[in-house]
């Protein structure tokens, strides 16, 4: 992988060179004909140029060339390519340019239009790119700010393709348990592993930036990533090529590790035609395998909606049929309670599949995580279904819960957060944790001039670290509160008791505590899921080169914060722990969708 380094002249910055691939100003380009060569012996047939790189027919190519591609103020250029790398590059590069990648895979029912056309560059430009541009054995010197030449390899056969389904869990030290809690590296270093991989036009992430907002104590960064549909889509917009994701923590190099992590999360699970997946129905599996309703468990009447095209619901993007036991395709996941393969449907594993089975079931980022390591993910995921699972309870059975006494926070994190949030907001966090031991917090924000109302969660094993998470996810989502297309309404929200603190509620038990050993703390949560007959699985969908790993952990019968009303557990839950004498019903929970 090239690290990024910056070729400076006189102190200012010239060539900044990035993932496998170089950008240069024209306009410095042609100013500084006497760059001090970065690369060596460069031995070419020929140079060409481009708009896009789907222009590029690599078969039709012979010998050794660079692609430069032609942009309004800047060239793109390839490393030294041959027809057996070239193509590898141009799928990096199309997966990065998603709007071409939409047509070319459309290209049966679609005219792609294109100005430009193979080209040797002028003799002028062209001396001038060889005096810059120089390889050998796909390695590079690169000169340094400090004037030191460096040698790097470029890695032109990225491996997208999965790791094996087995998971076998390596015990990791917590070595950072403050601001996120339960990491392996602090928060500086994760990012240093991944600010290689940002760019704009090649990078796995496209863009990092802070978000504007009126605090200056707690920041928030926002990140994106390129996506291309596999499928014709009805109303296509900008937001399905273009994918963005926040961060959220009491420090600027936390949420900025958040917002990083999250967007590979994201990426790492967009489908890449990975070959590990089968075809069949489910009988035929060789193995366990798990259905659509034990996943997703949607009740009969909500089947009966989503298909109902007069209906407002058949419009939701969750909106499913019924499986009806056709052949579909299949991922292998990994029973940690069990420790055998077990099969899940695919398109509940990867985001965006070319597979008509999404009629069933669709992918969701419940359970998705990212971590410097595979056990860090795991947990993290965890965390997450065990959050989403107590906020449904407490939420659609309107719950009255005690608070959490925010005193028992580091005011070292309490302070900015106070800062923050107390400009425009009363705030208060309630306690949620149900049966599964671990716990859960959420922080509820009251506008002090309108009254509006917004509310973020936590979960951790410590339960300050998951109060102090679900103040810092109310600090992320208060800038976003009234985005046109939110598909939660917060001004809906009625002021009722159960989003006000009740000390004389009873208290959830926390059964477990932290080890500091992140694999002792999944097994920990695992064993105790065991015990309310819960399993937990893991898909490992880490992706190399990537240097950060992610997994999605599938834990059916916990609930969803979006309502899947077929799940016993949402309504028997309250009853069993004695915070309710009878269990409600669909007709009689709450009606307003949870739908953030």
């Amino acid at each position: 992988m090239l690290k990024q380094k910056i070729l400076t002249v006189s102190d200012k910055p010239i060539l900044r060179f990035k993932q496998s691939y170089l950008e240069i100003s024209k306009e410095n380009l042609l100013k500084h004909r006497e760059l001090v060569p970065v690369f060596d012996n460069l031995l070419l047939d020929f140079l060409i140029l481009t708009k896009t790189p789907i222009d590029v027919l690599p078969s039709n190519i012979k010998g050794k060339f660079v692609i430069i591609e032609d942009y309004s103020t800047n060239f793109i250029i390839s490393p030294l390519l041959t027809e057996k790398y070239a193509k590898n590059y141009i799928k990096s590069r199309l997966r990065n340019s998603p709007i071409c990648n939409y047509l070319r895979l459309l290209e049966k029912d679609s005219i792609i239009v294109s100005n430009s056309s193979f080209n040797i560059l002028e003799p002028k430009l062209n001396a001038i790119l060889l005096e810059a541009l120089k390889d050998i054995n796909n390695q590079v010197k690169v000169i340094n700010v400090s004037g030191q030449t460096e040698l790097f390899t470029v890695n032109l056969k990225n491996d997208h393709t999965l790791r094996s389904h087995r998971i076998d869990l390596i015990n990791r030290d917590a070595n950072f348990n403050q601001d996120g809690g339960s990491r392996s590296y602090e928060p500086q270093e994760t990012i240093d592993k991944i600010i290689p991989f940002i760019n704009r036009c090649n990078g796995i992430i496209n863009h990092l930036s802070q978000l504007k907002t009126n605090s200056t104590s707690i920041k928030v960064f926002q990140t994106s990533f390129f996506k291309s549909p596999y499928k014709r889509l009805k109303n296509i917009t900008i937001e399905d090529f273009n994918q963005i994701c926040l961060g959220k923590g009491v420090s600027e190099e936390q949420s900025m590790a958040s917002a990083l992590c999250e967007a590979i999360e994201r990426k790492n699970a967009q489908y890449e035609d990975d070959p590990i997946c089968i075809t069949s129905t489910a009988n035929d599996l060789k193995a366990r395998f798990l259905l659509f309703d034990q996943l997703t468990p949607y009740s009969q009447s909500q089947y009966t909606l989503f298909a109902d095209k007069r209906h407002t619901e058949s419009n939701r993007k969750q909106a499913v049929l019924n499986y009806d036991h056709t052949m579909i395709h299949w991922q292998t996941c990994w029973s940690i309670t069990n420790n055998e393969p077990v099969y899940v449907p695919t398109v509940l594993c990867f985001a965006n599949t070319p597979f008509e089975d999404d009629k069933f079931g669709k992918w969701q980022s419940n359970g998705c995580a990212a971590g410097n390591n595979l056990e860090e993910a795991i947990l993290q995921a965890l965390f997450e279904l065990i959050e989403r699972d107590a906020t449904a309870i407490w939420w659609y059975n309107k719950l009255e819960r005690p608070s959490f006494d925010l005193t028992r926070l580091d005011p070292n994190y309490l302070s900015p957060l106070h800062q923050t949030l107390n400009q425009d907001h009363d705030y208060w966090v309630l306690d949620l944790t149900v049966d599964t031991g671990v716990p859960v917090m959420a922080a509820i924000g009251r506008h002090k001039q309108n009254k509006g109302l917004i509310f973020g969660f936590g979960c951790h094993l410590k339960p300050e670290m998951a109060a102090q998470r679900a103040l810092t996810e109310l600090c992320q989502l208060i800038p976003i509160r009234n985005q046109n297309g939110a598909p939660f309404d917060f001004d809906a929200i009625e002021p009722e008791s159960y989003l006000f603190a009740n000390d004389q509620a009873p208290r959830g038990n926390y059964a477990l505590t932290e080890t500091l050993d992140i694999k002792d703390d999944i097994l920990a949560v695992v064993e105790q899921l065991k015990c309310l007959n819960l399993e937990t699985l893991a898909l490992d969908y880490t992706r190399p080169p990537i240097p950060i790993n992610t997994a999605k952990v599938f834990v059916p019968g916990l609930c969803h914060i979006w309502p899947q009303l077929g799940n016993k557990r949402l309504y028997d839950t309250p009853v069993k722990l004695g915070w309710l004498d009878k269990p409600l019903n669909e007709q009689t929970i709450n009606q307003q969708g949870l739908y953030i």
